[in-house]
């Protein structure tokens, strides 16, 4: 019987990563930013944290302020981020190393400025509403891993939810 797992804590066997990806769940209240991506892009039509891919030369904190400053115009330099660790990410195509970044914040809403290039809409959701719509294949897997089971509420301080961080460390 095969596994609809797609995401894993522990190397799985054979796993030859192609890329390294990384994603900031952005959070307000209890609402996280999920950008739309657009139909002929790869996983188009679905919903997902703003990320991207590691350029060659780029340490996987300096992509995520690149991906979340070109997907969204929102410039975290400087500001707190949360490492939730990193995981394994294995579609039948492909697989990849995922680097989960969480950051808190008041005054992201009004500043969310898409690329149109590559997002066709953003939305802030609950997790229980993300859960809802079309999502980026494994996010649904790593929302869980980074919020835990019960997504009623997000912590107030993103920095402290779950102790993620030392659970998906290596």
């Amino acid at each position: 019987m095969a596994s609809d797992q797609l995401v894993f804590l522990q190397l799985p066997e054979n796993f030859n990563p192609k890329v390294e990806i990384v994603g900031c769940f952005l959070s307000i209240n209890d609402n996280v930013l999920f950008l739309k991506r657009l139909p002929h892009k790869s996983e188009g039509g679905k919903w997902g944290v703003p990320g991207g891919k590691v350029e060659k030369g780029e340490t996987a904190d300096q992509a995520i302020l690149r991906e979340v400053f070109e997907e969204t115009g929102i410039d975290l330099t400087g500001k707190p981020l949360k490492y939730f660790g990193k995981v394994y990410v294995r579609y039948p195509e492909i697989d990849f190393l995922y680097h989960m970044y969480g950051h808190d914040s008041q005054e992201l809403k009004t500043h969310v400025v898409i690329n149109p290039d590559e997002h066709a809409e953003h939305r802030w959701f609950t997790l229980s509403d993300a859960l809802q719509v079309p999502l980026i294949r494994g996010e649904d897997e790593c929302i869980y891993l980074v919020y835990g089971k019960d997504l009623s509420k997000l912590p107030k301080n993103i920095a402290s939810c779950n102790d993620v961080g030392n659970k998906l460390s290596d």
